[in-house]
C-alpha cells in the first residue's frame, strides 16, 4: 500500500509539474508574439519596398533626404512637409552623409534596421519589414527633401497612402522644377512604393 501511495503522488506531481510547464510555454509564447515584432512561427512576412528619384543626383551632403511614415491606419492625419510639424508616432528614414537613418519619432525612441538599402546615381531605395512598423492595414507616406537645417526644398502633395496587402503597388510622379533653392538634385520626380514578402 506504501507503494501504491507513493505511486498516486508521484503521479500528482508529475501532473502538476506539466501544467506548471504549459503555462509558463502559453505565456511566454503569448509576450513573444502579441502582434509583433515579427510574425507567428509559420506566418509570412511582408516588407515594404519605396523607390525614390531625383531630377538631378542624390546628393546627401549638401542636404537632406526624408521619407516619412504614419501607421496609424487614419489617412487624413498624414505626413506633411513641415518636419516641426510631424507627430512623434510617425516613422522616418533620413539618408544624410551618404547613410540611412530609421527611426520613430518619438523621444526616446531607438534606432530600427531597415531591411536593406541603396543609393544610386539618381534614385535610393530602401526595404523595411512591416512588423517594424506595427504590421498596420495601411501607410501614409511622404517624402522630403531638405537642407542641412531641415528647412524644405521639395515634398509630395499630398502625401499617398498604400495598404499593406502582399502585392499592393503606389506609383507617384511629383512636379518637376519645384525644389527652389535646392535645384534639381533635391527635385523628387517619381515615388514607388511595393508591399512584398521578406523572405
Amino acid at each position: 500500500r506504501g507503494d501504491f501511495m507513493r505511486i498516486i503522488n508521484l503521479k500528482k506531481r508529475a501532473i502538476i509539474i506539466l501544467l506548471i510547464i504549459v503555462i509558463i510555454l502559453l505565456v511566454s509564447g503569448c509576450a513573444r508574439w502579441p502582434n509583433g515584432p515579427g510574425p507567428e512561427p509559420g506566418e509570412t512576412e511582408y516588407q515594404l519596398e519605396i523607390t525614390v528619384e531625383v531630377k538631378g543626383q542624390i546628393n546627401s551632403y549638401e542636404g537632406i533626404y526624408y521619407i516619412v511614415m504614419d501607421a496609424d491606419e487614419n489617412s487624413a492625419t498624414g505626413p506633411g512637409y513641415d518636419i516641426s510639424f510631424w507627430d512623434d508616432r510617425f516613422y522616418y528614414i533620413k539618408l544624410e552623409d551618404g547613410f540611412f537613418y530609421f527611426v520613430q519619432k518619438e523621444e526616446g525612441s531607438s534606432e530600427i534596421s531597415l531591411t536593406s538599402s541603396s543609393i544610386g546615381e539618381k534614385k535610393f531605395h530602401v526595404t523595411i519589414a512591416l512588423s517594424d512598423l506595427e504590421d498596420p492595414n495601411s501607410i501614409d507616406i511622404n517624402i522630403l527633401t531638405t537642407d542641412s537645417d531641415n528647412n524644405t526644398y521639395d515634398h509630395l502633395d499630398p502625401y499617398f497612402t498604400i495598404n499593406t496587402d502582399l502585392g499592393s503597388l503606389r506609383n507617384v510622379t511629383d512636379t518637376a522644377g519645384d525644389s527652389g533653392d535646392g535645384g534639381e538634385d533635391f527635385d523628387i520626380v517619381e515615388v514607388t512604393a511595393v508591399v512584398t514578402t521578406l523572405y
